[in-house]
């Protein structure tokens, strides 16, 4: 059975100024996927939504990352197979949402 999944990012940038961090943090997210043998196989950004693709152990999950004025949301649905790795998944997009988002020291 899938297993849906919502997890949501705090922050105080405002929309236009997190729309920029994420749209420019795409890459750095690219790379950490390489890492853990993931890859981003579809990337499509409709105003202030990506939606996308992540490939992982033969399964792609696809999901949404909608940026709101304070706050970020990702939702993704993962397939029986990878709904073990739910809270793992959560952990680390929380982990990553705040190092795109956390606003630079003055």
């Amino acid at each position: 059975m899938a297993k849906p999944v919502s997890i949501t990012v705090s922050h105080d940038l405002g929309r236009e100024a997190a729309l920029n961090r994420l749209r420019g943090g795409v890459d750095s997210i690219r790379d950490r996927l390489g890492l853990v043998r993931m890859q981003l196989v579809e990337e499509r950004w409709e105003g202030d939504s990506l939606h996308f693709g992540v490939a992982a152990l033969g399964h792609t999950v696809h999901g949404r990352l909608d940026i709101e004025e304070a706050l970020v949301r990702v939702e993704v649905t993962l397939p029986w197979m990878l709904a073990i790795f739910a809270e793992k998944l959560k952990l680390g997009v929380e982990k990553q949402g705040r190092i795109l988002l956390e606003k630079p020291k003055a």
